[in-house]
């Protein structure tokens, strides 16, 4: 307990830069996935994205592996390889559309991450996925990999990137199936962005999530720089909360959220089985 506690403390180290609302209460730990996982469970690739649609857990890997964890009863679920995804699956939401009347979950985006600018949208169930889509941004003006996340409520699409040395979020309408060309894709082009913030001081980009008035962005990787949460307000592009991670010594990945929580999923490097979760109260 008294280990549980220090952790605790170190993740709520945190810098509030306005006079405002603190956007987040404490944080508690869920689990390390490890601990929920059948001893044959074989988990491959670094924990990357993470999304939550009512009690189901989503937890993506490099490469394409996806397990599935159920919240409420605190097991492990399924785990399989997302078809047709290879990239390094940086981020991870769900969308409003659903493929069929048979769908179990809305559409499933992953960022693909290996510098196509891609995001993979599928039909996603407990057992396993079909890619039904390909979403591309096809402006010049980015630089380096880019992140994709859905915000639901709005029906948009947000493009976290890199333009010359500044970190940006453009955002975009969500793009419909019936959109998508005779290859299954969808091309974005500048003149199709709504608009655009810059998402501020960010060393190493991480996942990425819009939700209500909130941007939440996680940054760093240990072993290169620090790492920390900073939670954005979304119209101003004003920081709001900046908390710590340095001290953790694992690399913040995907954000959710779930009743009144925003879960922070943590890569543990050379553990894949190791995918520690935490959460925070949003106030």
């Amino acid at each position: 307990m008294k280990a549980l506690a220090l952790v605790v403390a170190l993740l709520c180290s945190v810098a509030v830069v306005a006079q405002e609302r603190v956007p987040l209460g404490e944080a508690e730990k869920v689990c390390d996935v490890n601990d929920w996982l059948p001893t044959d469970v074989e988990v491959a690739g670094t924990t990357q994205g993470f999304a939550i649609y009512r009690n189901y857990a989503f937890s993506v890997h490099d490469k394409g592996q996806c397990v599935v964890l159920d919240l409420k009863s605190k097991k492990f679920i399924s785990t399989f390889v997302l078809e047709g995804n290879t990239g390094h699956c940086n981020n991870a939401s769900f969308g409003v559309e659903r493929y069929s009347r048979e769908s179990l979950f809305p559409l499933f985006y992953v960022t693909e991450c290996r510098g196509e600018r891609a995001c993979y949208v599928n039909d996603i169930s407990l057992e396993g996925s079909r890619l039904v889509q390909t979403i591309y941004y096809d402006g010049e003006e980015i630089t380096g990999p880019c992140d994709w996340a859905v915000d639901a409520k709005r029906g948009v699409i947000y493009l976290y990137c890199t333009v010359g040395t500044v970190r940006m979020l453009k955002w975009f309408s969500l793009p419909k199936l019936s959109d998508s060309d005779s290859r299954g894709e969808v091309h974005l082009q500048r003149e199709d962005m709504l608009g655009c913030i810059p998402a501020g001081d960010i060393a190493i980009p991480q996942g990425s999530l819009v939700d209500g008035d909130y941007i939440f962005l996680p940054e760093g990787v240990p072993t290169r720089s620090n790492t920390a949460l900073s939670v954005l307000h979304r119209e101003s592009a004003r920081r709001l909360m900046y908390i710590d991670l340095t001290a953790m010594g694992i690399e913040p990945e995907g954000v959710a959220t779930r009743k009144g929580w925003l879960y922070i999923s943590f890569h543990t490097p050379r553990e894949p089985r190791h995918n520690i979760i935490y959460r925070y109260r949003i106030n």
